[in-house]
């Protein structure tokens, strides 16, 4: 009959059953651990107590050798051989080892004179021929079948404080001397030998660290060992039988009700329709099993409205946390998680990788020109553009801005660049009137492959892509790149951290910018009438020139806070009256600043100088104005001001004739390259008609790059307007005007 209150848990003495059965199985560890440590102190001891025992026949043998040896030494007949050495080997094949001199255990016996060489006519087994004088210590040798003794002692003169006339030596066994007439109450004799460890000889004094040896059995540790295993035996028959007792007990009354409830809830988790859990104690309930009983059949109905409903929300929460709200691709967390897993995926299917990395060229002054609503739309389209590309499997991940990634499995480095143009010619094909952008929108994109087994190469993909899309992202040259590692020389301020650290505290706190002042020279007038403004950042001792600035001043879009820092530093020298008075002073405006709407504003300190001097505002033809109209205003409004307009690096990029067609110009600055073509026969031609053409359309002109009279006299007979280079002078802090030029063969040109 079933009780009507079922009785608790705690009512059922399992706990304390539990607790004496590995309180018993502790104590019997225990006791093993102290019968077992106590074992190894015996065994400790005996081996102690044979290693000295050991070492105590070690000893005797070796005096026994010793004394042996003077013996040897102080026969009379050995003085005898050295005084007639003629009849030596028959002395030693016949008599030496007949007198009880030598023992049996003597292999061999040697007289050496006061040099140390060995008497002729007595052959040795293992004496050596001669030795040094005074010759070496006792030394035990390998030898075929056993090890040897081998004693040098001095042959005694006939006065005491003379010097020995000669050396004896012997070789003698000494293995079976110490396993006879010795006592050994714990090692066994016949287990004595010798480890010599790859050595020939070994000092008789480290015999006894280079001495092996068995203990001879031990009837007191056999027989603990045997009583201690019968205790064991019978300590775990009964803790097995006391464990079967509890077993069954508790899979009676807690266990058979625990799996009935934990199916109950398997069958809750995997079914959709309603289960109800039945009474799982049997005739011996818990009540705390009943107690859970109730409460799942209660809330069992909830359930599976909630489980569809987690489900759902789960779905959701997983594509938010992995895609990117704004264009739907994968976002940076996607992108990590994937990483993760990428070194070993790529090391199972053992194919090359490529990282492929895009960035939107110019995205910032799209972003500026025309709003982030335009810029957003211009993401949107970039991205379904490139997926539309990428296989089956293959995802796009959007790791921040206007930069995307990819990761191509099974795909080589001719692979990665057929992709990559794919994806060139889909955004060249794709319309971007209809995001509200009217110039072309271009993506850089920088490559990177390595084998998938090769893990360390793996980790190293991201900022190799990274150095490739730096290399794309500059001018004059491919939109897809491959990294190779001749592209690291180019990239040195990008990745050192002090080069980043310091030009972006000098950026953004203008501390350490500094600009140097070059001369540029009239060759009409032979006068400097300007200095061209370059930039350079002190930090500490170090001078960071434009090749490390300048890089990194592109990959982290800092144009527009650069130039800033730039026009603060050229108007506080001009206050400061470091340019000569009336010598005018060009500065570099870089496109984002070009186009900038308060372009006008930040130079309007400068206008209070246009008075005495000229002030030239250079394009860098190589930078690419995304909006030519904005551009083509602000230059207009500045013109009307007094500044001059020049156009930098002509003939280095691709836009040249469009900006001089589009936007004001006043002066044209050939580019060092076309100025040192002139240095290769028949290249002129080509440089002279852009000058006749620019002088005959009323541009000034300006070679850069001269570097020695030669190459000035070229520029001059060319009609070149001015020059500019190291021939006239280095940039400097303290410009100064350049010398008088020697009067030329043909008349002046007006300057700007």
């Amino acid at each position: 009959m079933i009780a009507r209150h079922p009785p608790s848990i705690i009512h059922y003495a399992l706990l304390l059953a539990a607790i004496t059965l590995i309180i018993i199985f502790v104590f019997g560890l225990y006791t093993w651990y102290k019968v077992d440590q106590l074992r190894g102190e015996i065994h400790a001891g005996s081996q102690a107590a044979g290693q000295q025992e050991l070492a105590t026949a070690l000893e005797r043998v070796q005096t026994q050798s010793i004394q042996q040896a003077l013996r040897f030494a102080e026969w009379e007949e050995v003085r005898q051989q050295l005084r007639t050495p003629e009849f030596y080997g028959h002395w030693k094949n016949h008599r030496m080892h007949q007198a009880s001199i030598l023992s049996k255990r003597v292999q061999d016996a040697h007289i050496y004179d006061a040099r140390g060489v060995a008497l002729s006519g007595g052959g040795t087994r293992q004496l050596p021929p001669d030795v040094a004088v005074p010759p070496p210590s006792a030394h035990a040798t390998q030898g075929e079948n056993e090890p040897s003794l081998i004693i040098f002692k001095p042959i005694p003169a006939a006065e005491p404080d003379q010097a020995p006339i000669g050396f004896v030596g012997i070789q003698s066994r000494f293995v079976n001397a110490l396993r006879e007439g010795h006592t050994y109450h714990h090692v066994d004799l016949e287990s004595i030998r010798f480890d010599f460890q790859d050595r020939t000889t070994i000092p008789a004094e480290d015999l006894l660290s280079h001495a092996r040896f068995d203990l001879r059995a031990n009837p007191l540790a056999d027989q603990v060992k045997d009583r201690l295993s019968v205790a064991a035996l019978n300590l775990g028959t009964l803790l097995s039988a006391t464990t079967l007792a509890l077993f069954a007990s508790l899979a009676y009354l807690i266990v058979r009700p625990l799996r009935a409830i934990a199916s109950h809830v398997d069958h809750l988790r995997e079914s959709s329709g309603e289960i109800e859990l039945k009474r799982p104690g049997g005739l011996l309930p818990v009540a705390e099993t009943e107690k859970i009983r109730e409460s799942l059949n209660s809330y069992q109905a909830r359930l599976q409205d909630v489980h569809s409903n987690l489900e759902a929300r789960n779905r959701e929460f997983w594509r938010m946390a992995h895609h990117d709200a704004l264009t739907g691709v994968h976002n940076r967390r996607a992108f990590e998680e994937q990483w993760e897993t990428l070194p070993n995926l790529a090391a199972r299917q053992g194919v090359p990788v490529c990282f492929v990395l895009f960035d939107i060229n110019q995205f910032k002054a799209i972003n500026d020109s025309y709003g982030h609503q335009v810029g957003d739309a211009v993401l949107q389209t970039v991205a379904r553009s490139i997926d539309e590309v990428l296989r089956d499997g293959e995802h796009l991940f959007r790791l921040g801005g206007d930069e995307f990634a990819t990761i191509l499995m099974d795909c080589d480095e001719a692979g990665a660049l057929r992709l990559a143009e794919r994806c060139q010619e889909k955004i060249r094909d794709t319309d971007f009137t209809t995001c509200g952008v009217h110039e072309p929108v271009k993506v850089s994109i920088g490559l990177a492959v390595t084998h998938g087994t090769d893990r360390e190469a793996l980790r190293s993909l991201q900022w190799q892509a990274d150095v490739a899309m730096y290399k794309a992202k500059r001018p004059s040259t491919p939109q897809v790149v491959l990294f190779s590692r001749e592209q690291l020389k180019d990239t040195r301020g990008l990745y050192s951290n002090w080069i980043n650290n310091a030009v972006i505290e000098a950026i953004t706190h203008e501390r350490g910018v500094q600009m140097v002042y070059q001369p540029v020279v009239s060759l009409n007038h032979r006068h400097t009438p300007y200095f061209e403004a370059l930039l350079r950042i002190q930090h500490r001792d170090e001078i960071i020139g434009p090749a490390d600035i300048f890089p990194l001043v592109t990959a982290r879009r800092l144009e527009l806070d650069l130039d800033k820092a730039i026009l603060h530093c050229i108007l506080h020298d001009l206050h400061a009256h470091r340019i000569p008075p009336g010598a005018g002073v060009s500065i570099n405006v870089s496109g984002p600043t070009i186009v900038h709407a308060q372009l006008t504003e930040w130079l309007a300190p400068f206008v209070p100088f246009l008075q005495d001097r000229d002030i030239i505002l250079e394009v860098t033809e190589t930078a690419l104005i995304t909006e030519i109209t904005r551009a083509t205003e602000n230059l207009r409004t500045l013109r009307q001001q007094g500044f001059l307009i020049a156009l930098d690096d002509f003939g280095s990029g691709y836009s040249s004739f469009r900006y001089i067609a589009s936007m004001p110009v006043d002066t044209v600055k050939f580019d060092i390259s076309l100025i040192r073509s002139l240095e290769t026969p028949g290249q002129h031609h080509i440089v002279e008609g852009l000058v006749k053409i620019l002088g005959e359309a009323g541009y000034s002109t300006v070679a850069e790059g001269i570097e020695t009279p030669e190459l000035l006299e070229r520029v001059r007979d060319l009609q070149f307007d001015f020059a500019q280079g190291y021939h006239f002078g280095h940039p400097t802090r303290q410009p100064q005007g350049f010398p008088p030029l020697p009067s030329s063969h043909r008349p002046d040109i007006s300057p700007v």
